[in-house]
């Protein structure tokens, strides 16, 4: 193996198409002068309904260079059923947990998903079995995340010690691990239906296979409760068509980084790998807000950057 293993670019790749987006938001939000209130359910549905025909052209450009569709077995929709369903619920434990006084601790825990991906996926049943370097440099990735999370929230996020908030992080963080677990093996599985009748599927397209079909489910879904319990909110999305259009182009390429990294590697190490996002945080907040970073915030970055060289280490 190399340092430039395609699993290690795609998950730097997702990092940085997430703070690109995180930062484009709250640019958006900022010069937005109407004060439209959307639900999570908006939330989600700019991703996935303003994601999807980006996915849908990623995927038809791969199936044209690679001429070599997947099969569409019932085993996969079900693991692609399940993500789709997992991610939701993520979705919206996430916004309860911003709704609560005690955020910070809660996001805190949210960060340790990485430390539940690699723990589910050592167990037999998905044998993801990982080195002990690479279990270290997930464990100090994790300490970087933390303090980082902490100098950003400040004292604003109550005790540590405040276990309804810790609950709901964990349970969240569980909930997202659950999600990468869950497509890693939906993209999987494609691969092994194709070589059984003796065709051979690219990882690049089982991956942006699996993200279309997620994307389709959760399309149905979110727009199914949305029109259930406050039809009115789709006139207030179409007020908001252009942050939400901007959501959806950099949800889709951030997805099809993680979601073909997934395919390549355990999703442990791509998401760690994918930490690079808090430097490309501070970047681009400089550059765009002129916001520099803290003590705190340098030391927490440093422990990402040995997180990832370690990481890199473990290649060779």
């Amino acid at each position: 193996m190399s340092l430039f293993e395609p699993w290690i670019l795609l998950g730097m790749a997702a990092g940085v198409f997430q703070a690109l987006r995180v930062a484009g938001q709250k640019a958006l939000s900022q010069s937005t002068t109407a004060d439209i209130q959307l639900s999570s359910w908006s939330a989600a549905l700019a991703r996935c309904l303003f994601g999807l025909p980006w996915a849908v052209l990623i995927l038809v450009a791969l199936l044209i260079l690679c001429a070599a569709p997947p099969k569409l077995s019932l085993t996969f929709w079900l693991w692609t059923a399940a993500a789709a369903g997992l991610q939701i619920l993520a979705t919206v434990q996430q916004t309860i947990l911003l709704g609560k006084r005690n955020l910070a601790i809660g996001v805190v825990y949210v960060k340790t998903e990485v430390v539940l991906v690699a723990i589910v996926g050592s167990t037999p049943f998905f044998a993801q079995y990982l080195s002990g370097l690479q279990w270290m440099a997930i464990l100090v990735s994790v300490i970087g995340v933390v303090v980082i999370t902490r100098a950003k929230l400040g004292n604003t996020g109550g005790s540590v010690w405040d276990l309804r908030s810790a609950w709901l992080g964990l349970s969240g963080g569980a909930l997202l691990a659950a999600t990468s677990l869950t497509l890693r093996e939906g993209g999987l599985v494609l691969i092994r239906d194709a070589a059984e009748v003796g065709v051979q599927v690219s990882p690049a397209v089982a991956g942006m296979t699996t993200l279309v079909g997620l994307l389709i489910i959760q399309c149905v879904a979110v727009i199914t409760v949305m029109a259930l319990r406050d039809a009115s909110e789709f006139g207030r999305v179409t007020k908001r068509l252009r942050p939400m259009a901007y959501t959806g182009l950099l949800s889709a390429l951030g997805s099809a980084c993680w979601f073909v990294g997934y395919v390549l590697m355990s999703p442990a190490l791509v998401k760690s790998v994918g930490q690079v996002e808090f430097f490309a945080a501070v970047i681009l907040t400089f550059l765009m807000f002129k916001e520099r970073p803290t003590r705190t915030e340098w030391v927490g970055m440093m422990f990402i950057l040995a997180s990832i060289l370690m990481l890199l280490l473990s290649t060779l």
